[in-house]
Parts: structure tokens; sequence; C-alpha cells
């Protein structure tokens, strides 16, 4: 029996699509009609999700014959793993593909916010250059860049910061290890609140969980030094953003860039459009050409395994592979 695939939007690349139609029926869905999510997955075997779209508790239940969840990126948030171990689904992500490109602009926000590259695009050519000798720009050589969260992501950060631009990194991570930090050129910070008050600027790479949500709030915004600036492209929620908003108002912050937001897509009426001292992108960070090819074919790739019998390499919840594996027969056969 061929089986029935459903993409949330569609992949990162077309190549990976047609791969998947030469393995299953393909069904692609709008991301933003969560009925018509639900009503698609009535026969499907894969899918392939794209976050912000939730995968809870209600669209497993729609999904009688599920066997397999593919995340397009490395993120899972969106995606209640628990409840679908229950429903005897294997979910799976994309590690690894996102450190090269993340740290790229990472750096290119960085960069911006401390040179004030946005001048003019936001006040205009005439308006950039009478400010040109007032506006408040520094230097990243030699400063101290803190760095929350040391994965791939945070590592690539560390090893560029360190190497390219010699600069002092400090590392928070209760999760890797001192000798780990070292070898990507950081040393090990045990408490968040030494790195964020050493801290020139401050990036965010954590997953998110109820631990992390919220990380960044008031307190730790006042932790920072006077003048220091935050970046973050890990996911929206790690800040808390009215916090934000009140550090870059104040003046406590010198400034920030966001490639993430709680509410995804900005909306227009966001105070964080109104700030002068902010850049943002629009979640973009690992959406290079190069990686976004690696997402899809990864995910197609992990998707055709599955359905084929075979666990995925990157599968988050192996111990129900077993059951996926029985329930592929009794459904495939």
């Amino acid at each position: 029996m061929r089986p029935n695939v459903v993409l949330i939007g569609s992949m990162y690349a077309a190549e990976a699509e047609k791969l998947l139609e030469q393995h299953a029926d393909v069904r692609r869905v709008d991301d933003s009609d969560r009925e018509a999510v639900i009503a698609a997955l009535a026969d499907a075997h894969g899918l392939v999700a794209r976050y912000p779209v939730r995968i809870d508790r209600e669209v497993l239940a729609a999904a009688p014959r599920l066997l397999a969840v593919l995340s397009s990126g490395r993120g899972v948030d969106n995606i209640d793993i628990e409840a679908a171990t229950e429903a005897g689904v294997v979910v799976a992500n994309n590690p690894g593909l996102g450190g090269k490109p993340v740290s790229e602009h990472f750096f290119g926000l960085l960069l911006m916010a401390t040179r004030g590259l946005a001048a003019v695009h936001r006040h205009g050519n005439r308006a950039a250059w009478d400010g040109r000798l007032t506006t408040h720009r520094v230097e990243l050589t030699g400063k101290t860049l803190g760095i929350v969260g040391l994965g791939n992501v945070g590592g690539w950060t560390a090893r560029r910061a360190h190497g390219g631009f010699l600069m002092r990194v400090l590392a928070y991570d209760p999760y890797v290890t001192a000798e780990k930090m070292a070898e990507a050129g950081a040393t090990k910070v045990e408490r968040l609140e030494d790195l964020l008050a050493a801290s020139d600027f401050v990036t965010a790479h954590p997953e998110l969980n109820d631990e992390t949500e919220h990380m960044f709030n008031d307190d730790a915004f006042q932790q920072m030094k006077q003048g220091a600036y935050f970046v973050n492209t890990s996911r929206g929620r790690v800040v808390d953003t009215p916090a934000l908003v009140r550090a870059l108002r104040s003046g406590h912050l010198a400034g920030a860039a966001l490639d993430v937001y709680e509410d995804e897509p900005l909306g227009d009426d966001s105070p964080l459009l109104e700030l002068d001292n902010l850049v943002l992108s629009a979640h973009i960070a690992d959406f290079t050409v190069e990686t976004k090819r690696a997402l899809a074919l990864n995910a197609a790739h992990q998707l055709i395994a599955a359905l084929d019998g075979k666990q995925p390499p990157s599968a988050l919840n192996p111990d129900v592979w077993g059951r996926v594996a029985e329930r592929r027969r009794e459904l495939l056969s």
C-alpha cells in the first residue's frame, strides 16, 4: 500500500518534495488553516510539520493512521512528543544543520546593532548622514561575549567569536562541561547572573523548555551591564518581550537584535517596531540556500525511512519505535 504524507506548508526545497512524491501520495495544506490540517490528517501516515504550527493532542487524535512526524527544522517545541509517544507515533528532527548559518546571522545582527547599520533604512539617507558622527558605535574585537546555551549553534558562535574577533567568550550551560566549552574557545560560568554582569554582548542559544521560557526577564536584563547588547536567534519565548522593551527604552541596554518572537509573525502593532535601538529579522537565521536544502532533504529521507520500516536516525522518542513498526505492518501491508 502506498503511504499518504501531509506537508503543512511547503518544504524548504522542491527537490525534497519531489523525493517524497516518489515514495508516497503527498498532500499540501495551508499552515494557517488549522481545520484543514486536522481534516487532511484523517488518512495520513506521515507528516512534515513546520514551526510554529502546533502538533498537539487534538491534531494527533485526528490522525489515527499517523506513524511519523518530522520537524522541518531542529526545534520541536511545537510538537507534543509525549502525546505522540502515547499515540504510537515517532517524532524526528534535523539536528546539527543550523550551527553555521545561525552563528553567521548572529554576527550580522550584532554588527548591525553595534554599528547602527539600519539607520539609513529606518530614518532615511539624509538623517543617517547627519547623525553619522554622533551615533553610538562600538567594536567587537577584544570585548566579552556571553553565550547562554553552548550546543551546536552556541559552539559555532564561540569558535567564531574567539578566533575571528579575538573576543573573550563566556558560556553558561549547566549541561555542557568546562572541557567541552574550552574546546570551543569558551570559559564555563556556573551562574547565569555572573555571565550577564561580565558580558558586553549576550546571545541566547538555549533549548526552549519550562526551565528557559522567559529566562530573559526584567531581572536578567537588569543584571546585564549598562550599555550592553542582547541578541536572540533561538526561540521567541526565551525572552519576556515587555521586559526587553523596558530595558531598551530606559537605555539600560544600548541595543538588541531579534530573529525570533513570542508571537510569529510579528504583529504590525508590536512595540518592538517602535524602538530605534533594536534590529529585527524575520526568523531567517538558518534560511540560507544551503541549509534549507539540507533540512528539507534530511526530513524527507527520515520520513521515507520511517514509512519503509526503518527507525529515523534522529528520532526523539526512539522507545516508541517498536509500536510504530507494528502499527506500520498493520496499516501499510
